[in-house]
């Protein structure tokens, strides 16, 4: 039976008008994944309007260009220097919060949350609330059989530890409650700042409409998490003549990337250029975008993808997947894996978003216009619960984004 979601009105983000919120982030680096890169705008657009938030840095590192004035980076370490963030970044979050708490502690995503049980653990009630963001897929069916039992507890833990929970999609909250096992007042849907702004894209590329064959177009990390190796190989069984694909992203597995296009013979035709500090305008050379990711959260490359008008082919890496494409109305939606079904996609799919207004439509949420209000709000409320007599009701009502509001 599914649970009930509940939403506020439009006039959510007046609940922080005026309001200074003392929050603290903290961060590994500075990328140059995609939940440092919207913790990063988040920040921004949050001090912008008026909340007070800093950061807590675990090194100097990455290609994004760090907020000025409110990053504090985490001392290296003797030994060990630069290494261990996660280790350090407790230690410097641990004697801040003994030092000088803040009201509200935010865990920008999956990888952070280790952060957020240990410091639970050691503060207790001393600990100020945490709101923990899902940035990744809850279910990980790419995990082992034998591991998956262990990874169900570490989420039960969480979600015994964590106080409240900011998803990115109503699929996503059905998707936390079941997993972490907590009621939905602490599970909040709110929007995810992957885009600026909601400015359409000016005019496709001159060098988009002249060149022959498709240009296909892959963005991330290059990590195991994404499965480049099964994009390659369907690439090189389902592209045409004259088809290339460009995949932006950096990381450990590019030698191996590379090595694998030279024996599939499609070295030619495939270019990895590195990190791209600005995707969107990018993305508007190209015809169709591919994601072939073991598991995600709500993937941006494919928001803004939608945003620039492309086709797409992704695998069924999340819950949120098949909602954002229209249950594949606005894209391919093929098995994780399944290397046959997303060559045969490849074969077949036709340059261009099928249907404009409706893609437009799925990511008009999904902006720092949207989420700082959303944010704030959520902050405010949290920071209000934990100063509440003892004994009271305690409800946060979620946000909803407007695109999953009923008519």
């Amino acid at each position: 039976m599914a649970r009930t979601v509940a939403s506020v009105g439009p006039d959510i983000a007046e609940a922080s008008d005026g309001a200074e919120t003392r929050v603290l982030l903290y961060l590994k680096g500075f990328g140059p994944g995609g939940v440092e890169r919207i913790a990063l705008r988040l920040v921004d657009g949050l001090r912008s309007a008026g909340i007070d938030i800093a950061v807590i840095v675990g090194a100097a590192t990455g290609p994004m260009q760090s907020p000025s004035g409110h990053c504090r980076i985490a001392k290296p370490w003797p030994v060990v220097g630069t290494r261990l963030p996660i280790v350090r970044i407790s230690v410097s979050l641990w004697r801040q919060i003994r030092r000088a708490p803040p009201a509200l502690l935010f865990c920008p995503g999956n990888a952070y949350t280790v952060v957020a049980v240990l410091l639970k653990l050691l503060l207790g009630n001393a600990c100020p609330p945490i709101v923990a963001k899902i940035s990744n897929d809850l279910q990980r069916r790419d995990l082992p059989r034998a591991v998956r039992p262990l990874y169900r507890l570490w989420l039960r833990i969480q979600g015994r530890t964590i106080d409240h929970f900011a998803v990115l999609s109503r699929p996503m909250a059905e998707e936390a409650m079941a997993f972490l096992h907590v009621p939905s007042h602490r599970v909040h849907v709110v929007p995810n700042p992957v885009l600026d702004s909601m400015e359409p894209p000016s005019e496709r590329s001159r060098h988009r409409l002249e060149v022959s064959g498709r240009r296909f177009v892959a963005v991330g990390r290059l990590e195991r998490q994404k499965n480049y190796p099964a994009m390659l190989r369907a690439f090189a069984k389902g592209a045409r003549d004259g088809d290339s694909l460009t995949i932006f992203g950096e990381g450990r597995e590019r030698a191996a990337l590379a090595a694998l296009a030279t024996s599939l013979g499609i070295s030619d035709r495939v270019a990895m250029p590195g990190h791209c500090c600005d995707v969107r305008t990018q993305l508007r050379a190209f015809d169709v975008l591919l994601l072939s990711s073991s598991y995600e959260g709500l993937p941006g490359a494919v928001i803004e993808a939608l945003s620039a008008g492309l086709g797409i082919i992704a695998t069924r890496c999340c819950a949120s997947i098949s909602d954002l494409l229209e249950q594949g109305a606005l894209g391919s939606l093929v098995d994780c894996g399944d290397e046959a079904a997303f060559a045969a996609a490849i074969e077949t799919v036709s340059p261009g978003t099928p249907d404009r207004q409706t893609a437009m439509r799925k990511v008009r949420d999904c902006t720092i216009e949207a989420a700082v209000p959303a944010y704030a709000a959520l902050f405010a409320a949290v920071i209000a619960e934990r100063q509440m007599p003892i004994g009271k009701p305690r409800h946060t009502p979620l946000f909803v984004p407007a695109t999953t509001r009923p008519a």
